[in-house]
């Protein structure tokens, strides 16, 4: 009896070596990814003086958000988007010189970042 369930237990074990090996690759992409993809960010002017321009489109939205990050991840501006499609004019008159990160989240899944520089 041992012997057969050996048998069988290395069996099942081949069997799935073999279809791991021998999967075929799609270039599918899953749900989530196709979400990710359909939500796009542009930055302009960059190097920004007093303000910058984010436009921005997204598929699907319940909760979005702009966001600008400093060198070290803390948040220094945050602004709710209420459309699918827009331009947001950020003023950025109160940060200093240097490098930033703007984002764009929707539903707290940050879906595009983009370099951000401060040069006054």
């Amino acid at each position: 009896m041992r012997k057969y369930l050996l048998s069988i237990i290395f069996l099942l074990f081949s069997v799935c070596l073999f279809a791991q090996g021998n999967s075929e690759k799609t270039d599918s992409i899953p749900v989530h990814e196709k979400f990710f993809q359909k939500q796009e960010m542009k930055i302009y002017p960059n190097p920004v003086v007093d303000y910058f321009y984010a436009e921005y489109s997204i598929e699907y939205i319940k909760d979005a958000k702009l966001q600008v990050y400093n060198s070290l991840g803390e948040i220094v501006i945050s602004k709710d988007l209420e459309e699918k499609k827009g331009n947001e004019k950020i003023y950025v008159t109160g940060l200093k010189n240097g490098l930033y990160f703007c984002s764009l989240l929707v539903d707290d899944n940050r879906v595009s970042t983009k370099k951000l520089l401060v040069n006054r």
